[in-house]
């Protein structure tokens, strides 16, 4: 989510935030392992695996970003 001021038609500076889809997609996700399982070792590790997975898919989105 990245922030940043601009101003408004009548020349007031505002705040205007940008959504980062990908992030808010692994949110998703995040929020739907922590409500269908309980706290435990499982629970632990799909949200280490979720957390992983959106590194690496940063990553190669960063990767891409350069080569092209």
């Amino acid at each position: 989510m990245t922030e940043c001021k601009e101003q408004d038609v009548a020349g007031e500076l505002v705040d205007r935030v940008t959504v980062d889809p990908l992030r808010v997609a692994f949110a998703r996700a995040l929020g739907v392992i922590m409500e269908a399982l309980p706290p435990s070792r499982a629970r632990d590790l799909a949200v280490e695996q979720i957390i992983g997975a959106h590194q690496r898919t940063e990553e190669l989105l960063a990767r891409h970003r350069v080569l092209n």
